[in-house]
């Protein structure tokens, strides 16, 4: 089932980003604090979801948009299993097109292959590499 995050969900959802391998990326305390999330929720209600299995979280998937583009963030799948991936990437698209969107941007970890193959099933493009820099303020 495909929800919007609660913060009693905080716990599960910081032990999911802790997974490097099911999204790319790492967990900062500075952009994924429990604090942050609950800021985004209660402007967002739409802004993180989650897919919720038997109890578990297996999947989440966060918007980040402000009316001229759009971009996921913190794909988040347990396992990288393909069915849970492409129901949180269907919900989230449905979000983004009633928001007006007709494109969407997401970025992942350059040369890791599993990754590109679950975002190239998902029917998106690759682009080039980058790189992001990031300084603390």
């Amino acid at each position: 089932m495909i929800r919007s995050y609660l913060d009693a969900d905080y716990g599960k959802l910081k032990e999911m980003y802790q997974h490097r391998e099911w999204y790319g990326g790492v967990f900062d305390e500075a952009r994924d604090g429990r604090e942050r999330l609950a800021q985004k929720i209660a402007d967002d209600p739409e802004a993180i979801l989650v897919y919720e299995e038997n109890g578990e979280l297996v999947g989440t998937i966060s918007i980040i948009e402000d009316g001229r583009v759009a971009m996921l963030l913190r794909f988040v799948v347990k396992d990288n299993d393909a069915k849970i991936s492409e129901e949180l990437y269907e919900k989230t698209v449905k979000i983004l097109k009633s928001r007006g969107h007709s494109q969407l941007l997401v970025y992942s970890e350059a040369g890791n292959s599993e990754l590109d193959n679950r975002y190239i099933s998902l029917g998106l493009t690759k682009g080039n590499n980058y790189t992001c820099f990031w300084t603390n303020l």
